[in-house]
């Protein structure tokens, strides 16, 4: 697969230079359509390439725009890793792929996709990247009347999109990407994640394949995920406090059964730290990285009573299937990426340094590993903390997140029509208080 060095520097230099070469043409063709109101929408198209997670978060923005657009198809354009998730995120109806594994993959399995997709002539396509400027060109190349995106004045991407979307560095990816459906007229104030859809039939599989592990009846399966995926490794916590925390659970909690989780490549890893723990420890921690599709993985965390894991795609499919965790942040910030359920538990240092991933830099951490964020998280904090999720002692997490605001304040902006102002009368009652201070108020209250 290509290197994600590779990808930011082409997106850098090949995707300014295509973008400025395009943005001249389109400007002389005039490609750029004035939006109709009310849209009229039957075929959407949603592009999100990287980032399983970001995918899980993207669901409450694509359920907006069914239950705005309830006839409308609404198709997904990802790489092919993603397909696998498309199979238990059932809400798109259609999956365009490609495939990154090298530059020819991608410039063959891209010009069948696009083919495919100007065929199938898209009312309006949907780019979810943050960042990317090749992302912004293949929205182009679609031919979809209306396009949408983030805008940022900082990376510059072109004048492809008709519904331009202001995009907040503070604010919650689940509220960039509802930002974007309110573009296109969807609204909606439903913020939870999927839903996952697992058959019973998978589940029968998973149950199936512990008890040849040796898994068996009445003990409690915990879940540890290590890695973060290729992107931005410094949001690992470390391996050895990984293993004390193991360690721990293992004496404390008799009955409990670990499982490390993980990709195909991630085996070397989890493999690495499994050969660390005592001899009899591992009999009940199962090394089981590559073992299990994307479903069966699900169906495990459906089982399971508690997720501990970095930030990474893990933790979401996790809140989707309502499987309390206990997750690390520190090169990222959980304000924007951190769960928002219940039974979720974020530890997060905030040094000066941290967070210091954005799509400015393109999610390059300054350190070179050297991730003191993530080194100051201990492992008695974190052993308190499943100890109680794993006991049913409720535990209020301090970065845990709620949009309890209206969906009409929420994603109001700097260009949404103008409200009806607050009316202040011109003298404010004050009980007590000596006619001078009415004065004040009335001053106040014009200004």
């Amino acid at each position: 697969m290509l290197s994600f060095t590779k990808m930011r520097l082409m997106d850098r230099h090949l995707g300014s230079l295509l973008c400025s070469c395009f943005s001249l043409v389109n400007r002389l063709k005039r490609r750029q359509r004035r939006p109709e109101e009310p849209l009229r929408l039957q075929r959407i198209l949603v592009m999100k390439f990287f980032g399983m997670g970001s995918l899980i978060l993207a669901s409450p923005m694509v359920r907006a725009l069914r239950q705005r657009y309830p006839n409308a198809r609404i198709d997904l354009l990802t790489i092919e890793q993603n397909r696998s998730l498309v199979a238990v995120l059932p809400i798109f109806d259609n999956v365009h792929t490609v495939d990154p594994q090298s530059l020819s993959s991608v410039l063959i399995s891209m010009t069948k996709a696009l083919r495919h997709i100007r065929r199938e002539r898209y009312d309006v396509v949907i780019d979810a990247e943050f960042f990317s400027r090749l992302s912004t060109l293949v929205s182009y190349f679609t031919r979809a009347r209306y396009s949408v995106g983030f805008f940022l004045p900082e990376i510059w991407r072109g004048n492809f999109l008709t519904h331009p979307v202001h995009f907040n560095y503070y604010r919650h990816a689940i509220l960039a990407f509802m930002a974007l459906a309110k573009s296109v007229g969807a609204e909606s104030d439903d913020y939870s994640l999927g839903p996952l859809a697992v058959s019973e039939e998978v589940e029968k599989n998973v149950r199936a394949k512990l008890e040849m592990m040796g898994v068996l009846p009445g003990q409690r399966l915990v879940c540890v995920n290590l890695n973060t995926g290729p992107l931005s490794p410094e949001r690992r916590w470390p391996e050895e406090n990984f293993a004390k925390l193991i360690n721990v659970l293992l004496w404390e909690f008799p009955d409990v059964v670990v499982f490390l989780i993980g990709a195909p490549f991630d085996v070397p890893l989890v493999t690495k730290l499994h050969k660390v723990l005592a001899v009899d420890d591992q009999r009940r921690v199962l090394n089981i990285a590559g073992k299990l599709d994307l479903g069966e993985l699900c169906g495990l965390f459906k089982m399971s009573e508690v997720l501990v894991t970095n930030d990474s795609g893990p933790l979401h499919l996790a809140e989707a299937l309502r499987t309390p965790s206990v997750s690390f942040f520190g090169p990222e910030t959980p304000l924007l990426y951190g769960p928002t359920g219940d039974d979720q538990v974020v530890f997060y240092k905030g040094i000066y340094c941290s967070p210091c991933l954005n799509v400015q830099n393109q999610k390059q951490a300054p350190c070179n590993g050297n991730n003191v964020c993530m080194k100051l998280i201990g492992v008695g904090e974190v052993f308190d903390a499943t100890r109680k999720l794993l006991l049913g002692i409720p535990i209020s997490s301090p970065f845990r997140l709620s949009f309890d605001v209206s969906v009409e304040q929420l994603l109001v902006d700097y260009r949404s029509p103008e409200r009806t102002p607050l009316l202040i009368p011109d003298t404010l009652e004050v009980t007590g208080a000596p006619q001078r201070a009415h004065r004040k108020g009335k001053a106040a209250g014009n200004i």
